[in-house]
């Protein structure tokens, strides 16, 4: 019998491998904060008024460490933020690499199959 593999708890594992990447480049890098706030500012001229621009507004004002913390967070409100991140387009913040995105998504693929409860994920190497 063949369990059918849920695209979206697929999605959302890359998504929480990613954002503890950048994370760990937060750590480096703590600049990378303000980069997103810039992204942040681009994106709310298109989506004014929704609820994830201030969500992630006060996000950002935390300090870096507690940035990092909630990056890596496998709550539903970071699941739904993840959705929406404006570290994805920050200067200074790279997966245009296609090697590096299906290598993430195929971890996240191994995670969500051998897990239905989100397991502890696999450390990752940036």
């Amino acid at each position: 019998m063949s369990v059918e593999l849920n695209q979206e708890r697929v999605n959302d594992t890359a998504k929480l491998m990613i954002h503890r990447l950048i994370a760990r480049a937060i750590s480096r890098d703590p600049s990378l904060v303000e980069k997103a706030k810039v992204s942040l500012d681009r994106s709310s001229l298109h989506f004014e008024g929704y609820s994830f621009v201030r969500e992630w507004s006060e996000l950002l004002d935390l300090p870096p460490s507690e940035v990092r913390r909630l990056l890596a967070s496998r709550s539903e409100r970071m699941t739904r933020l993840r959705l929406s991140s404006p570290f994805i387009l920050a200067e200074g913040i790279d997966f245009g690499n296609t090697a590096l995105r299906r290598r993430i998504w195929r971890a996240a693929k191994r995670v969500a199959q051998a897990s239905p409860t989100f397991a502890e994920l696999p450390r990752m190497v940036a």
